[in-house]
Formats: C-alpha cells, structure tokens, sequence
C-alpha cells in the first residue's frame, strides 16, 4: 500500500474537480457560503464574505488581544460541544488508552479516529454507539520541536471527536449534516459570527482510511477537520467503505486559546503554570 502522503496527492486533484460530489457543497451554499480558490497555495476555501486568500494565508493570528467567542475555562469547552451534540443523539464516551495495542501499525493514539480502527471502521464489529463524542488524548512525537515556540504545538493534547458510524442500512449522518452541525456549534453555541469562519477543502489519511475532509478556521486558526471517510486501502488501491464515517477532531485547547485571544494556548491551559513561568520574563514567540 501506499503511504498517507502518496495517497492524498494522488484523489485531491479529483475532489478538487468533483466538489460538488466529494464535499458538502448543497449545505453551504444554502447557509450564505460561497467557493473561492486561494490566489497564493491554490487551494478551494469556502467563505461568506469575499476572499483572496485561505485561512492558512492570512499570515497571522488576528484573534490573539481579543475576545472571540463564548469565554469559558478550557475544560468548559468540552461541556459545551456535549451540550451541543446531545441534541442531536450523540453519547459521549470516556477516553480510550493512549497505546494503541489494538493496532498492527502504529505505537500511540495520534488522532481520535485511531480508537475505531480498523474494525469499527470496516463494519467488523459494532461501534459503541453509533454516534459518538470522545475527548481522546493523543500523541505526537514530531512535534517536539515546535512546542513553546509556536504558541500552539503539543505532544500531548486532547482532541475532542465527533464519530458518526453510517453502516449498510443505517444512515444517520454524513457530510451535509455533519457540517451543518458544526456550523451550528461555532456559530450557535460558541457565537463566532458565520463571516469569520473559513472552511477549507482538503484530504486526509491515516491507519489504511482517507476520505474528503473540511478544515475550519477562523482569523487564521484551524478549530476543527472534518473528515468524511469513504475510501479504505487495499493491495490493489483502495475501494469504498461499506460503513461512512464522520471523523471530525478538534484540538481541545484552541477553541479556548481562540475565544479568550491569549498570547499563547497554554496561557488558557495551564494558566498557574504560565503565570509562575512569566515571573521570570515573558519569552518571545513566534507564530
């Protein structure tokens, strides 16, 4: 099999041309949402307000000495996407183990989907609901080296997951309802304004799935990827998933770094830890 890299540059440039089939394209356009194509990477981004530019390129951060959305203490953010989402039938789940022993190909959890795979994934077993919340901490060892310089890097961190499990004959949601869901949570419950957020079309893959995704961001930060996994890895390529998936995670700490706009994420996560380190200096960041 090829690698996750090799895959995604190989069906972007066909979700790209297809849109209108791979993303959900019906639902924004309804909401007020209008296709750009970024003048500096090239990439399809979706905006209510007119664009030249894609969140990645906005080149800085213009939320930070800002208040942006509902203020809440970090672990607060959680309770409010369950809040959210329960609405809709989602069942919250504890954490799972952060040492993925259940899979062949990888050491440690790095994103919220890893716990389902690949059996739930694949239709081999039953998931623990079909619609699930996780906040599901994870690892990522190549990050090391931007830790305390970016302001925004972990290795450990907790990202916060929506799981939809649509298997043969039982459709709950997929990519129209997905977004609209979290549109809703953006927009409704943590109140950012519709015209500031950014959603970008992109592919993502990991642990032998891929599928096309949606990126959202707001004043040059990304909040959440959507993913809708479609497609699995096979010896031969890849072929359709009989069970469709909606993987979508979220870095627990950035909606509370973007709603309070402190200088770093970790002021609002480890905020006593912060203030003892500042009385000695405040460093210098570069984002």
């Amino acid at each position: 099999m090829i690698s996750d890299k090799e895959i995604k540059k190989k069906v972007k440039p066909l979700f790209f041309s297809n849109f209108e089939r791979f993303y959900p394209a019906q639902t924004l356009k309804e909401l007020g949402f209008n296709r750009y194509i970024c003048k500096r990477c090239g990439k399809a981004f979706w905006s209510v307000k007119p664009r030249e530019v894609c969140g990645d390129c906005e080149g800085e951060y213009s939320f930070i000495g800002k208040q942006n959305a509902v203020k809440l203490d970090y672990p607060k953010y959680w309770d409010l996407f369950v809040k959210t989402f329960e609405r809709w039938g989602y069942r919250p789940l504890n954490r799972y183990p952060v040492v993925a022993r259940w899979l062949p190909n990888i050491d440690f959890v790095f994103a919220g989907i890893n716990i389902f795979q690949p059996y739930a994934v694949s239709g081999e077993v039953e998931p623990p609901a079909p619609l699930t919340l996780e906040p599901q901490f994870c690892l990522r060892f190549n990050d090391i080296d931007n830790v305390g310089v970016t302001g925004r890097h972990y290795t450990g961190f907790i990202m916060i997951g929506q799981h939809v499990f649509n298997t043969p004959g039982k459709f709950y949601y997929f990519k129209e309802e997905g977004v609209k869901q979290m549109i809703e949570f953006f927009t409704k419950s943590m109140k950012i304004p519709i015209t500031e957020l950014v959603l970008h079309e992109d592919v993502w893959a990991g642990g032998g799935n891929f599928g096309p995704s949606i990126e959202f961001f707001s004043k040059g930060l990304e909040l959440a990827n959507q993913v809708f996994m479609q497609y699995e890895q096979t010896e031969s390529g890849y072929r359709e998933l009989r069970t469709k998936v909606i993987d979508m995670g979220a870095g627990h700490e950035r909606w509370a770094w973007y709603a309070h706009g402190s200088n770093t994420s970790y002021d609002v996560v480890f905020p006593k830890v912060l203030n003892y380190i500042y009385s000695f200096g405040k460093p210098k960041l570069e984002y």
